[in-house]
């Protein structure tokens, strides 16, 4: 499973990149895409012999446990060999496949940069606050939405909702092409989307699951919802972190979202990431050191916890401790309880939190 996954990775930044190559060498191309797995990337060939060749003469500073998450890529040709170097928001590079820091000067470094923030404009959405948007889209409005993940889009219409918006495909072939959106099944999972409209490019996360009412002759039995920054549910009229976190993806700023959140919610975020299958989101959390990510993505089908206001049993400023019961169904079995103490750590009162183990034994045995 691991080399599937490695291959498709690299699948999905190569075609560019060969559509794009014109059989010259020494070629820089600049990708940008919301996740590992994305398909829909946006790029730019810099045509920079300065900036190759400081790539090709980069100097390894030495083995990292990993290498961040992040949005923004750099693939090198060199004499027929795609070399891959991922660029942290601090504007660190690290060559992917072999696990290691790389320097270059600080004047080419500056130059990717800058390059990357005109790339990540042009690829996320803007973050606007639920108020916000409550104006710039009143209801019966309809707009183009464009799934982060595949690229696909399809028109919808805000029908109703007053704490976050409950839309509708426009018609058929929209509703066609979301289910193709979900792989042809409706479901629960969120997904980071875009709302275009007037000019305006919104970060937004929707979920594909019909429900409630529906107006439209368009083949969708209800609605669905499209969550915005610091949206709320109608029922508890509470934040749901799963939205926000792709709220947040969808504007480019995963990280810095993720990195700020209390040890409570990196909790919540684990149960999270294995509920949407999503390898990025537990690798933000937790350090795999046995290569269990993979294993515990693909066997876990849904998890939640059964007492949500259990007391922690450490709550320090440097540790978070807390026992949880919850109900597991892994992929072809039936749903069983388990239960299990995570610890959530961090170095100082400044970094962030990070979960020290988690329930492997449980979830993959």
């Amino acid at each position: 499973m691991k080399k599937i996954i490695i291959l498709f990775f690299l699948f999905s930044f190569l075609c560019p990149f060969v559509a794009s190559a014109n059989h010259q060498e020494d070629q820089v191309l600049l990708v940008v895409k919301s996740s590992s797995h994305s398909l829909f990337q946006t790029t730019l060939q810099v045509s920079s012999d300065k900036v190759a060749q400081a790539l090709l003469h980069a100097q390894l500073v030495g083995p990292t446990l990993d290498v961040p998450m992040t949005t923004s890529y750099v693939l090198l040709k060199d004499k027929g060999i795609v070399r891959i170097f991922a660029m942290d928001s601090n504007a660190e590079l690290y060559d992917v496949k072999e696990k290691q820091r790389v320097v270059v000067p600080s004047a080419i470094r500056d130059k990717l940069m800058s390059y990357f923030e005109e790339i990540q404009d042009h690829h996320f959405g803007k973050l606007y606050s639920w108020k916000e948007v409550d104006q710039l889209i009143p209801r019966y409005t309809s707009f183009m939405i464009t799934d982060l993940e595949s690229g696909l889009n399809f028109e919808a219409q805000r029908r109703a909702g007053s704490s976050h918006a409950d839309v509708q495909p426009l018609t058929e072939k929209d509703t066609k092409i979301m289910k193709e959106i979900y792989d042809g099944k409706w479901s629960w999972k969120r997904r980071a989307i875009l709302i275009h409209h007037n000019d305006e490019k919104i970060a937004a996360s929707m979920h594909g699951m019909p429900h409630g009412g529906g107006a439209l002759a368009n083949g969708f039995p209800g609605h669905f919802c499209i969550h915005f920054k610091d949206s709320v549910t109608h029922a508890s009229k509470s934040l749901d972190l799963a939205h926000q976190i792709m709220v947040y993806k969808a504007g480019g700023l995963l990280t810095s979202f993720v990195q700020q959140l209390s040890p409570k919610e990196i909790i919540e975020l684990f149960f999270i990431a294995l509920n949407q299958q999503d390898l990025d989101l537990l690798n933000l959390i937790y350090h795999d050191k046995n290569g269990e990510s993979i294993d515990l993505i693909n066997e876990v089908e849904s998890i939640r916890v059964v007492h949500k206001k259990n007391r922690p049993s450490i709550e320090g400023p440097y540790l978070y401790e807390i026992p949880l019961t919850f109900l597991i169904t892994k992929k072809g079995e039936r749903e069983v309880g388990a239960f299990y103490t995570f610890r959530v750590k961090r170095e100082s009162p400044t970094s962030n939190w990070k979960l020290e183990q988690v329930p492997v034994d449980i979830l993959i045995k």
